[in-house]
């Protein structure tokens, strides 16, 4: 099994931009389907009434999106980012 270190980054010189960007851009993707961690995604599968026939996907959002335009995304975010 393959793990992941973790490691803190709150001595990093980025970090400060990277909490405020995080403040920013939070607003921008709480939506209704939105899951924003695992226990937030085990308490809406359980309440949610599944047909047996149905099957549950999952995609891996890094690997979804390696191919979006970063200049356009930056736009994008900083057209619907309220400073």
């Amino acid at each position: 099994m393959c793990m992941q270190p973790t490691l803190s980054a709150t001595a990093t010189y980025n970090y400060c931009l990277a909490k405020w960007l995080d403040e920013k851009l939070k607003p921008l993707s709480l939506k209704r389907f939105t899951i924003k961690d695992i226990f937030d995604f085990s308490d809406k599968i359980r309440e949610m009434d599944i047909d047996p026939k149905h099957i549950l996907v999952s995609y891996d959002v890094v690997s979804l999106f390696t191919n979006a335009p970063l200049m356009e995304t930056i736009e994008i975010l900083v057209d619907n980012v309220k400073l």
